[in-house]
């Protein structure tokens, strides 16, 4: 520097300026770590001149460090995020470096977790196992599954698999991130139980229509019990009680099938048999008759299905054909006849009509009620096989001297509780029962 007075005196003086050179900071940091992993920094600053003397890191958490030396150190994080990383490089002379900065992204571990299934069901055994893993950041996932057993390992979320004994297994699922963040959680598996085994018997097992089966249960829970019973009939109908009692309304085979559970939701193969049910007989022999003697009659049956059944009508001996439905006969006395229908699985029924034989009356022309025992009353043989039927009686002037509805007393020639006079009368009885009356004379003798 020169200085020059007012009067221009002048003087000089000289000095020496270094300048030194700043650190260039430079570092690389893992950019991708997963929470309880620490991430690797290290340094590449450089300085031209001279060397650096410390190293002032902030890591982006709150914390902070200096250094003294540029070795490579690690930094771990107790929470996943993304934090900003700095340095500033000091030299020795104290010049500071521009501040640089990386990022460092911690993600979060997986928690790997599943359930069991509550019980599984022996032989062959299928077990599924429902996933639960998650991940803080939403990422996705990728899965390994050991089922305990020695077979293959799976990999997909939700899987099953079949095992084919009971045992003690520990299932492990391993659960990876998409940054490769790792958990696994190991469950023991071993609730194994023995699949229940359905059966029953019936009684009967072959039987005629509109007749109870009985069905007894017969199954068997091997190391558990039997909680439900699931009944199919065959004809649409269903019942979950033990020991149900059936009728079927229709003829046919029914296959009848069981399925059982027991308490730990085992259900069983399923067991069949069959009931094998006949149509049973229904008849009506028919209106019964009341017919004179000698008429020919045609027996009026009904039955419910006549192709499939045998008919026989007792007594046969009077019947044209006792082996057919509908057989006619010549009606010569009174009988009751049964007929009895037979079908498969000697499923019968019966009924019963009655032929009543009306015969012939004949009215005698006289009689004479003196008291000697022979004849003393008009006796109408056969009348009496007439219900309902009526006999009025009159004198030569019209008038009625005799009059009974039925004939259970014969006439004894009195009117009014006199004996009447010897002379002809005359009468009118009539049969009903579509008859046409009987009329005639009848003379009171001594």
């Amino acid at each position: 520097m020169v200085f020059t007075t007012a009067t221009g005196c002048k003087d000089s003086v000289s000095g020496t300026i270094t300048v030194y050179p700043k650190p260039a900071a430079a570092f690389t940091a893992s950019p991708d770590i997963c929470l309880g992993q620490a991430a690797t920094i290290t340094d590449q600053s450089q300085i031209p001149s001279g060397s650096i003397s410390s190293w002032k890191w902030t890591f982006g958490d709150g914390s902070s460090a200096t250094y003294n030396n540029g070795n490579v150190f690690t930094k771990n994080y107790s929470a996943h995020n993304t934090y900003n990383v700095k340095l500033v490089a000091i030299s020795d002379n104290g010049c500071l470096s521009d501040t640089i900065a990386h990022t460092v992204n911690v993600h979060p571990e997986p928690v790997a977790d599943f359930t069991l299934p509550a019980a599984l069901c022996l032989p062959d055994a299928n077990a599924v196992f429902t996933n639960a893993s998650t991940v803080a950041d939403n990422s996705s996932l990728s899965y390994r599954w050991n089922f305990g057993d020695g077979t293959a390992a799976a990999t997909t979320p939700n899987p099953s698999h079949i095992y084919t004994a009971a045992g003690t297994y520990n299932v492990q699922l391993t659960a990876t991130s998409a940054f490769g963040c790792v958990h696994d959680t190991t469950k023991v598996l071993d609730k194994f139980y023995d699949k229940p085994i359905a059966s029953f018997s019936v009684e009967p097992d072959t039987l005629c229509q509109g007749t109870d089966n009985v069905f007894t249960d017969a199954s068997t829970a091997p190391n558990s019990s039997i909680t439900k019973w699931s009944w199919d009939f065959g004809d649409g109908s269903t019942a979950t009680t033990r020991n149900p009692v059936k009728r079927y309304d229709a003829p046919g085979n029914y296959d009848v099938t069981l399925t059982v559970t027991n308490t730990a939701g085992c259900v069983s193969n399923v067991f069949t048999d069959q009931v094998i049910v006949y149509l049973q007989p229904v008849i009506d022999a028919g209106p019964s008759f009341t017919v004179t003697q000698g008429t020919l009659v045609q027996f009026r049956p009904a039955a419910n299905d006549s192709s499939v059944l045998t008919f026989l009508w007792t007594p046969a001996g009077d019947l044209t054909n006792p082996a057919v439905l509908r057989p006619s006969l010549i009606a010569m006395q009174d009988q009751t006849y049964t007929l009895t229908a037979t079908g498969q699985g000697n499923c019968t029924a019966s009924d019963a009509l009655t032929v009543t034989v009306l015969k012939p009356v004949n009215v005698p022309n006289a009689f004479s009620p003196n008291g000697d025992g022979i004849n003393d009353t008009w006796t109408i043989p056969n009348l009496g096989d007439y219900p309902g039927a009526t006999v009025e009686v009159y004198n030569r002037y019209g008038q009625r001297v005799f009059s009974s509805s039925g004939y259970g007393t014969p006439w004894n020639g009195t009117w009014n509780g006199k004996m009447l006079p010897l002379a002809t009368y005359y009468y009118v009885i009539k049969l009903q029962n579509g008859f046409r009356p009987l009329t005639g004379h009848v003379t009171i003798l001594r």
